[in-house]
C-alpha cells in the first residue's frame, strides 16, 4: 500500500513538472482559456469592460459596460471593424477560404459607408461617449482609425486592383497633416516631429495613446511602400521622430509600459502589442531606439512562464497547471503500468 501511494506521489510531481515545463513554452496562450474555465467553475463570467461581437456578415459591434459615470452602450466601431477586415483579409491569404474573403468585402463596405468627409478630409467620427476617458466627449475622430482603414483599403486593392480603394486610402491620409486643434489628428511637436492622436478633439486633454500613434504611422507607411507616395513618406518619418522623441516618457522600467500619457501601466494584452509594434518597427526601419526598446520590453515574457505566475499569484495560471497536471497524469500511468507489465 505504502509502495504504491510512493508510486502516486510520484506520478502526479512528475506531472506537475512535465506541465510547468510545457506551461513554459505555451503558457502564455492558453492563460486565457484557463480564465474563461475558472470564471465557469465560479459561475462567474470574464470580466471585459468592451464584449465584442460580430454579425452573420462578419461585421463586428461592441458591447462597452458602464464605466467611469459613462451608461452601458452597444455601437459599431469603426476601429475594430477595421481590426476584423485587416484579420479576415489575412486569414483569406493564408487559406483562400472564400468565407474570410466575402467577411472581409462586407468590413470595406462598412468603412466605406460610414465614412466622414468635411473640409477636404476624409475620417471616422465618433459620436457616442467612451468610459475610458470621460473628459473627451463626443464627437472626436482617431488617427488609429484612419491608419487601420488604410491597411484595409490596401487590402482591397490588392484583391481587386481597383483604383477606388488606392485613392480611398489616399484620402485618409489627409487629416494627418492637421492639427488638433484644427480638427485633425497632429499634434505638432516641432517642425520634424507629430504626433497622431488617437482620441483627437480640440480643447481637451487627450491621451496620446502609445499603440494608436503606431497604428497610425504603420497605416501611413504601408500606403508609402505600395505607392512610394512622397507625402505618407513624409507624415511617416514626421511619425515616427515623434515616437522617438516621446518614447522614454512610455517606459516604465523593469520591462513595463505605459499605455497613454496618464501613466496607465499596459495591461498583458496591450503589452504584447506595443512589444510587437516595436518590434516590427525596428524590422522594418533597420532603427536601432526601436530594438532598444524591444530587448527592454520583451524581458518580462522571457522569465519562465511559472515563475512569473507564482510572482504575481496568477490564480488562473495556477488553474492551467493543475489541468495540464491532470491531462500528463493519466498518460504516464498507463505508459508506466504498461512497462511494468512488459517485464
Amino acid at each position: 500500500m505504502k509502495n504504491n501511494f510512493s508510486y502516486i506521489l510520484l506520478l502526479i510531481v512528475v506531472s506537475i513538472f512535465i506541465a510547468s515545463i510545457v506551461s513554459n513554452f505555451k503558457g502564455d496562450d492558453w492563460e486565457e482559456n484557463s480564465r474563461k474555465a475558472l470564471y465557469f467553475l465560479k459561475g462567474d463570467s470574464v470580466p471585459s469592460t468592451a464584449t465584442e461581437y460580430t454579425l452573420s456578415n462578419g461585421v463586428p459591434y461592441v458591447h462597452y459596460v458602464a464605466e467611469n459615470g459613462v451608461p452601458a452602450i452597444t455601437r459599431f466601431n469603426s476601429t475594430i471593424v477595421a481590426n476584423y477586415a485587416i484579420k479576415y483579409a489575412q486569414q483569406f491569404l493564408e487559406n483562400s477560404d472564400s468565407t474570410y474573403y466575402k467577411k472581409f468585402l462586407n468590413c470595406v463596405q462598412f468603412l466605406k459607408d460610414s465614412v466622414t468627409q468635411q473640409n477636404n478630409l476624409t475620417f471616422y467620427q465618433f459620436n457616442w461617449q467612451q468610459g475610458w476617458y470621460p473628459n473627451i466627449s463626443p464627437p472626436f475622430i482617431s488617427s488609429m482609425t484612419n491608419g487601420r482603414a488604410i491597411e484595409v483599403f490596401l487590402y482591397a486593392y490588392q484583391f481587386t486592383n481597383n483604383n477606388y480603394y488606392l485613392q480611398f486610402a489616399k484620402n485618409l491620409l489627409h487629416a494627418f497633416y492637421i492639427t488638433v486643434q484644427n480638427n485633425g489628428f497632429a499634434y505638432k511637436l516641432n517642425d520634424s516631429a507629430w504626433w497622431y492622436e488617437e482620441i483627437a478633439k480640440p480643447n481637451v486633454t487627450t491621451p496620446y495613446i502609445l499603440d494608436g500613434h503606431i497604428y497610425a504611422i504603420q497605416g501611413i507607411q504601408k500606403l508609402w511602400l505600395t505607392t512610394k507616395s512622397d507625402s505618407a513618406l513624409y507624415l511617416f518619418e514626421k511619425g515616427i521622430n515623434a515616437l522617438k522623441l516621446k518614447l522614454p516618457s512610455y517606459n516604465a522600467g523593469k520591462g513595463e509600459i505605459y499605455y497613454d500619457a496618464h501613466q496607465h501601466k499596459a495591461d498583458k494584452k496591450y503589452h504584447k502589442i506595443l512589444t510587437n509594434q516595436i518590434y516590427q518597427l525596428w524590422q522594418s526601419t533597420n532603427d536601432s531606439t526601436f530594438l532598444r526598446y524591444y530587448q527592454q520590453w520583451i524581458k518580462p515574457s522571457k522569465v519562465p512562464y511559472v515563475i512569473r505566475m507564482l510572482k504575481e499569484k496568477n490564480i488562473s495560471g495556477l488553474l492551467l497547471i493543475a489541468m495540464l497536471s491532470a491531462l500528463f497524469f493519466p498518460i504516464l500511468y498507463l505508459v508506466t503500468n504498461k512497462i511494468v507489465l512488459k517485464k
